[in-house]
């Protein structure tokens, strides 16, 4: 199977001997792939996308605000190039009238600011009894296909720059939103999810230390845990300045699952727990025990992902799950 190489080599450390699980039976039938720090590989909407393929992301957005926003929509918004032009139809829709009385409901200070100049009337989560639909753009997403057990599986989150994602706002709109749909900038071969996790912890600290001290128990030898800080690859600590929320009540570790014997690169199966390939249901279920953990990247609860596709004749492919709440 392909693999993708992530900019920091993992460290190399020895498996402890403990209990093997077994993967849960379900094969991932397409992943969609961004660049570890968020930005899509492929495509995005700035300068450095090539005139097809912003028509093509461009053609995502216009389907995503087609198919999924109404008048008197409250629309979760996450970050990304793709949400960008969602926001920016939205605009023009309100513009002309086509829509009435749209208001995001962003995930993070940038998101607000992003809808802010796209001209998008803003409004916080405490101000909605519910999100009619969140939007995310995915760093990579999986679809499982199986008519028994349909489901998708997304990392978020990944981006550091210009300003950290708010993992524990992002949790708290998707589980307000009556429907999420995932934007990806393309779709890539059959291969299990994977590469990092980011995850908000307690920032006080000797609480961060502990908590980042019994994930690296749970997923010692199979993931590298490292905190964020101002320079994006500064150590396993964070280097001199590690990141911590204006509150100081959070910081962000990055759960790095990368095979030392392979130059750091992600592990062929993606994810693995206690040494054997795992879901993302199964990670998710995993890093949730943990005390002091807040919130974390992968998203479980996506209705459906979108994402452009040239051999549809709209251009826009989209997995709709049509039987969700199914058990994983």
């Amino acid at each position: 199977m392909p693999t993708v190489a992530l900019s920091v080599p993992a460290i190399a450390r020895v498996h402890r001997p403990r209990p093997r699980t077994t993967a849960r039976g379900r094969a991932p039938i397409r992943v969609a792939r961004a660049s570890a720090a968020g930005a899509p590989d492929e495509a995005s909407a700035g300068g450095g996308a090539s005139s097809s393929e912003s028509d093509a992301l461009r053609k995502c957005a216009i389907a995503f605000v087609d198919r999924h926003v109404s008048s008197g929509d409250r629309v979760g918004i996450g970050a990304g190039p793709m949400v960008s032009l969602v926001l920016g139809e939205i605009h023009d829709r309100l513009a002309d009238s086509r829509l009435d009385d749209v208001q995001a409901v962003p995930t993070g200070t940038l998101t607000a600011k992003e809808a802010a100049v796209a001209g998008v009337p803003v409004t916080t989560l405490d101000n909605v009894p519910a999100v009619d639909v969140c939007v995310l753009q995915a760093d990579e997403a999986v679809t499982y296909r199986s008519e028994k057990s349909p489901g998708i599986a997304a990392v978020v989150g990944r981006e550091q720059r210009p300003v950290q994602p708010d993992l524990i706002l992002t949790r708290k709109v998707i589980e307000k939103s009556v429907k999420v749909v995932l934007l990806a900038p393309a779709l890539g071969d059959p291969i299990p999810l994977g590469g990092s996790v980011p995850v908000a912890i307690v920032g006080g600290q000797s609480e961060w230390e502990e908590c980042a001290e019994e994930l690296d128990d749970i997923f010692l030898g199979d993931a590298d845990v490292w905190r964020r800080g101002a320079e994006v690859e500064a150590n396993p600590r964070g280097g001199k300045s590690p990141y911590l929320s204006a509150d100081g009540a959070h910081t962000i570790v990055d759960l790095r699952f990368n095979d030392p014997l392979n130059d750091g690169g992600r592990w062929d199966d993606g994810f693995q727990l206690f040494g054997s390939a795992a879901t993302p249901y199964q990670i998710a279920a995993e890093v949730e025990t943990v005390d002091g953990v807040l919130a974390h990247g992968i998203v479980t609860q996506a209705d459906s992902v979108m994402w452009p596709d040239a051999s549809d004749a709209s251009g826009v492919g989209e997995f709709v799950l049509a039987n969700k709440g199914l058990s994983r």
